[in-house]
């Protein structure tokens, strides 16, 4: 009996053309004419992004730890193990070798990381903290407290100490955070390359007993440390998401659209109940022995089969006309399943009330108010990272929002285990709406019916 429900649902929903328009049609348009008319919103290329604002704080006292790095040449086991004239030739190449310079000069000032990053050097982190909450910055990145001593330690000795660069983000500019934290591991990477040559050097030095001849060639590696740092690759291409792909304004249009007409189904959804008794078939079901959570099953299903339906086209339309490349072809149908699973739920849920109120107010409010704060909330309109920290956390309450999420990270290039947390609130909301359905409509028939049928009588 459910097949025949779910079978007389859909020949009528799929013969509505008006429904039809909204469902299909609509979402296919409207991603089309987004993704071209924001195209430039979510272009890559560095002609195209303005730099990211940073402040920097040095923890660290540069006259101090060049002290400090003087004296433990001197005094400690360097000096036991290397001799007095290399020692002597590390003091003077310490005068000459500026990680402070390194850092600054020839790697935020480099052609290339000036595009991306702005940055003002901060005298200390409380300061840099309220131009953080106020989002005159979008990050700040802490130089740990002895930084050129560490720093000189790890270039010039055959010893390597820890050198812990901070990098504290605003909520509010996440991708922000991630293009800085991205920026500044590629110097971390690039200065460690730079210390395994040092210790290739020194360490076959005093294998071979060259004593301070051998650190000549070390005074050659640190001349070209400038050229090394300058010649990191920190294009914006390769930084914006580092190994991930770049969302473009046709895949996150489609995503949004997509996932904002679907709960159109459930809005569809939630008439057929109250529809089926004002037309007398849900009666008829009852007589003929169909019990009201069988009708409401197949009435879940006929929104799920829509909803499947809808992601199906659009998923299609928008990979062959508009070349969006959706992934991981598995994940994406988990999330396809997931995501109507959710919307079926929530279409039976108001079905269920606009059913026990006995008119179409309910269903009538949730099509032209609730989807709609659902859609902006969930990010249907534009990008959740660019809302305010309130409303990113609110977007999780979106059942669409869930979805877009989840989308776009298989888009980018993330696998399935990176999107379970997404998977299961959809089923967890699918469920949710669907025992709130069975609890709403339990029990009686519904005022509405009551009063008609009085009023016959009379």
């Amino acid at each position: 009996m459910k097949i025949n429900i779910i079978k007389k649902d859909l020949k009528i929903i799929l013969s509505d053309k008006k429904a039809l328009a909204i469902m299909i049609l609509m979402p296919i348009i409207l991603t089309t004419i987004l993704s071209m008319a924001l195209k430039g919103s979510f272009a890559s290329g560095d002609s195209d992004f303005e730099p990211i604002n940073i402040a920097v704080v040095k923890l660290y006292n540069e006259n101090e730890d060049n002290l400090m790095f003087k004296s433990s040449l001197k005094n400690s086991l360097i000096a036991d193990s290397m001799g007095e004239d290399a020692i002597q030739k590390l003091i003077d190449s310490g005068d000459d070798v500026n990680p402070e310079s390194f850092f600054f000069d020839d790697f935020l000032e480099s052609e290339d990381v000036s595009k991306i990053i702005k940055y003002t050097v901060v005298s200390d982190e409380k300061k840099a903290l309220n131009k953080l909450n106020s989002e005159e910055v979008s990050a700040i990145v802490l130089l740990p407290d002895k930084f050129i001593y560490d720093m000189k330690v790890n270039l010039l000795t055959p010893f390597r100490n820890k050198v812990d660069i901070k990098i504290l983000t605003h909520p509010d500019k996440n991708l922000n955070g991630k293009i800085v934290n991205t920026v500044i591991d590629a110097y971390s990477n690039a200065m460690s390359t730079v210390i395994i040559g040092k210790n290739v050097v020194i360490e076959t030095s005093m294998a071979n007993n060259i004593s301070s001849d051998g650190f000549d060639n070390l005074e050659q590696l640190m001349e070209g440390i400038s050229d090394v740092i300058k010649s990191i690759d920190v294009s914006i291409e390769n930084v914006v998401m580092e190994g991930r792909k770049q969302i473009s304004s046709a895949d996150y249009y489609a995503v949004g659209m997509m996932t904002m007409f679907i709960l159109f189904a459930a809005g569809i959804g939630g008439r057929m109940l109250l529809e089926e008794k004002d037309n007398r078939t849900y009666q008829r079901m009852v007589i003929a022995g169909t019990t009201k959570l069988e009708i409401l099953s197949g009435n879940f299903m006929t929104v799920f089969l829509i909803a499947l339906l809808q992601i199906t086209v659009m998923i299609t339309f928008t990979h062959f006309a508009l070349k969006v490349q959706w992934g991981n072809i598995g994940s994406i149908i988990l999330i396809s399943i997931t995501a109507s699973f959710a919307v079926a739920g929530l279409g039976s849920f108001v079905g269920a009330l606009t059913y026990r109120a006995g008119n179409y107010k309910m269903a009538n409010m949730f099509e032209s108010a609730i989807i709609q704060v659902m859609a902006l909330l969930g990010g249907s309109f534009f990008p959740i990272d660019l809302m305010p920290e309130f409303m990113q956390k609110l977007s999780f309450l979106s059942l669409n929002g869930i979805a877009i999420r989840a989308y776009l990270k298989v888009i980018a290039g993330y696998v399935t285990s990176d999107i379970l947390n997404y998977i299961l609130v959809l089923i967890a909301m699918g469920m949710v709406f669907t025992v709130a359905a069975v609890v709403v409509l339990k029990g009686k028939e519904g005022t509405g019916n009551v009063k008609r049928n009085k009023v016959k009588i009379a």
